[in-house]
């Protein structure tokens, strides 16, 4: 029995797969918007409100350093107008006053309490009309205190104006300072004692003040007797000298004079005889 005749091979040809031609182009890749950068307007708008949302705390900062800046200048020009009308208007026959120290003040103390306060009105860094006059007055008071012999006859003062307070309040002499019966006077102790010390420094000041007039008028009297003796002397000597220069006039004078005295009697003489 014959069978089927097996089927013939393909002919021969390229291999099966895609047809021939180019290879086809590789995809193109997008690419993907940066996340540090905005993609769009509103993300602009948001980077941009970012911004400056950082620059106004800066701003705001210089505005507060500004502020303090110009009330801490404000705050100086206050004080230095302050302490300069309050020198000026402090008695000034009393150093404690004018530098604004209590009378147990060491030396230390009235030096740094002046440095301080000179500082402070310097004129070279006040523009006050009366700076240089209270800077100066402050000057001497501190100069004043820090003079041993100086401040020992004030607080003499001070210290008989404690006195005479104490016995107008009929208290003792050796009541102390910090007694519980000085506390609530009216006025003051503090008070009492500076009223009484700027009295007893006002009459001191009228004192020194007549007893430099009574010196100066008597050394004015003796200066006056003084040059009216020297004009004496000088009038006695051109008197003197105005005698002497006529000295050989009034010599010839005498000596004329006798002689007409001579021939007179004579002539007499001839008409008696």
């Amino acid at each position: 029995m014959t069978g089927r005749p097996p089927p013939l091979p393909p002919p021969p040809g390229p291999p099966p797969g895609p047809p021939p031609g180019p290879p086809p182009a590789p995809p193109r890749s997008v690419p993907k918007p940066d996340a540090a950068e905005p993609s769009d307007a509103g993300e602009r708008s948001r980077a941009a409100n970012e911004v400056q949302g950082t620059a106004q705390p800066s701003a705001a900062s210089d505005t507060q350093v500004n502020d303090k800046r110009a009330f801490a200048l404000e705050r100086t020009s206050l004080l230095q107008q302050l302490e300069i009308d309050r020198i000026l208007s402090a008695f000034r026959l009393n150093p404690y006053d004018v530098l604004e120290v209590p009378i147990e003040a060491d030396d230390k103390e009235i030096n740094r309490i002046y440095r301080r306060k000179s500082l402070l009105i310097h004129p070279d860094k006040v523009k006050h009309e009366k700076a240089v006059e209270a800077f100066d007055l402050l000057k001497k008071a501190s100069s004043h205190l820090l003079d041993e012999e100086k401040r020992k006859l004030l607080d003499e003062t001070v210290m008989d104006a404690r006195l005479m307070v104490l016995k107008q309040l009929d208290l003792p002499f050796a009541t102390a300072y910090n007694d519980p019966r000085l506390a609530n006077l009216s006025p003051s102790w503090d008070e009492r004692v500076r009223q009484t010390t700027k009295e007893l420094m006002v009459d001191d000041e009228l004192r020194r003040r007549k007893a430099i007039r009574i010196q100066h008028q008597a050394e004015g009297e003796a200066q006056r007797k003084k040059e009216q003796a020297v004009a004496e002397r000088k009038r006695k000597a051109e008197h003197d000298a105005a005698w002497e220069s006529t000295r050989d006039h009034r010599v010839a004078d005498w000596r004329a004079f006798q002689k007409n005295s001579k021939k007179k009697k004579k002539a007499d003489a001839n008409v008696l005889g």
